[in-house]
């Protein structure tokens, strides 16, 4: 036995590592599913507990909430620490109460922390400041907590699809750089290489600017009728790219969720017609 912490992470990788909506690096949900689909969180306490507080997980056997990039923001200490691995401990107690109904999908800030890049955000290094609030928070058992919790970030599947055809991601591959991209990597084991710059999975989760024209290629190769993504902020919550693509953005008092059945018709304009602002959950 470890840190009571770790063992958390441990187990939650476990359930990550062996879901059974899972078939490689893409969750399957079915058509009776519920799905609640949030965008980035960046340590947005209150809006997770809102988050929490609907989806009322116990009563709804069939809701699936779908969580992403919970890590790197909300409140520092006096020091400047991120202590946002809190709302990951949440997240992934949640996960261990709920393994059917709690899911992740892998980000970029995810695979950052882990893999020892940085990101400069508001003037400061995010991964550094989270590596700080560890450090801080737990002491000389601060890299075992550190281990287990990124054996967790990096088991977090890609993608989640739904019999509908919406197909859920962090992002996407950049156009100019789909070429990178070994296709397979949704339908197989992640590999090393795969988390390093111009391997599949880093460019997956650090894609930006999708073009109409782009988004509907990819839409072909995938077999989707609309993705849901976040990575992007959004200052409304929201953003419809095209009819392909819709960008939600749950960090902020004007954040967003979808809320919809696994087996719906949706397009674009209908998705972004059913968003819930998390302020008035």
């Amino acid at each position: 036995m470890g840190h009571p912490v770790s063992d958390i992470f441990r187990t939650c990788w476990g359930l990550l590592a062996n879901c059974p909506f899972r078939q490689g690096n893409c969750l399957q949900f079915q058509a009776d599913d519920q799905i609640v689909y949030a965008g980035d969180l960046h340590g947005h306490r209150a809006n997770l507990a809102k988050l929490i507080a609907y989806c009322k997980l116990g009563s709804h056997p069939h809701r699936r909430l779908v969580l992403q990039e919970i890590i790197h923001g909300g409140p520092a200490t006096q020091s400047g620490a991120d202590r946002s691995f809190d709302l990951l401990l949440r997240a992934a107690r949640l996960k261990l109460a709920h393994p059917r109904q709690v899911f992740f999908l892998l980000g970029n800030h995810d695979l950052a922390q882990c893999t020892g890049n940085e990101i400069t955000k508001e003037g400061r290094g995010v991964c550094r400041a989270f590596r700080q609030g560890l450090q801080e928070s737990f002491g000389q058992e601060a890299a075992e907590v550190n281990d287990a919790m990124a054996q967790m970030l990096l088991a977090m599947p890609l993608a989640a699809r739904c019999p509908n055809g919406v197909m859920m991601s962090h992002s996407l591959p950049s156009p100019q750089r789909m070429g990178l991209i070994d296709w397979s990597v949704l339908d197989r084991p992640y590999w090393q290489s795969d988390f390093v710059r111009g391997g599949s999975v880093y460019e997956w989760v650090w894609g930006r600017g999708h073009l109409p024209e782009a988004l509907d290629e990819l839409a072909r190769r995938l077999g989707v009728k609309l993705f849901l993504l976040g990575h992007q902020p959004q200052e409304e919550g929201c953003h419809i790219v095209s009819d392909r693509a819709v960008i939600l953005d749950t960090a902020h008092a004007r954040g967003c969720i979808a809320v919809f059945r696994a087996d719906e018709e949706l397009t674009a304009q209908s998705l972004s017609e059913k968003l819930l602002k998390v302020a008035r959950l």
